[in-house]
């Protein structure tokens, strides 16, 4: 969620408080559905092996290229919100970015299983509510105070943050890249040994 957040920042700095509202929203309905799938079929996603490897690389490609073109543009004027089409519609960009945020998926498949086997929430019952309500609840108010905060900041020190948007985006996502890669070879060597060990 750390380049979503960073976009909901740009959001709040160029369109104002209502927009990045509706930014969160977008993000916050996308979130309901993904941990309600999860919720129901987490053990089956786990098991899914090479959809989880599709799932790592997409992510790591998808990262790489995004970190390839803010770097390609870092010394040019920063990327204004108002070049992507769905700008002028934050609500369908919140939903829109949080369709393509696919790491979530096995995160949260994590999650479930853990509290599932720790008998904290009950996999007999697909309606975690409450469960499912509270993370809603953190996510749309973390957002928030993370955007305003963060405003709050910027406004203080009055730091031209919209200058330094492409460089920050470009070392995000990479950061973000080599974590993916980091993933992809740890859960690799876990299947070769794995597989290894089923044939001793």
């Amino acid at each position: 969620m750390g380049y979503i957040n960073v976009v909901g920042l740009q959001i709040l700095l160029q369109q104002g408080i209502i927009s990045h509202v509706l930014f969160v929203f977008g993000i916050v309905v996308i979130q309901f559905f993904m941990l309600k799938s999860v919720s129901i079929g987490a053990k089956w996603l786990v098991k899914q092996k090479n959809l989880m490897l599709f799932i790592d690389v997409f992510t790591v490609l998808f990262f790489a290229l995004l970190s390839y073109y803010f770097f390609t543009n870092y010394n040019v004027t920063s990327s204004s919100l108002s070049q992507f089409p769905l700008s002028g519609y934050p609500f369908l960009l919140g939903l829109f970015l949080n369709v393509l945020n696919f790491i979530q998926w096995p995160y949260w498949a994590g999650i479930f299983i853990y509290l599932f086997r720790t008998k904290k929430l009950n996999p007999n019952k697909h309606n975690n509510s409450i469960f499912i309500v509270g993370v809603l609840v953190g996510t749309f108010t973390g957002m928030l105070v993370f955007a305003y905060i963060s405003n709050f900041f910027i406004q203080q020190s009055n730091f031209k943050i919209n200058t330094y948007f492409n460089s920050i985006f470009a070392v995000l996502f990479l950061g973000l890249t080599l974590m993916q890669c980091f993933k992809l070879v740890v859960n690799y060597k876990k299947r070769i040994n794995a597989k290894r060990d089923s044939l001793l």
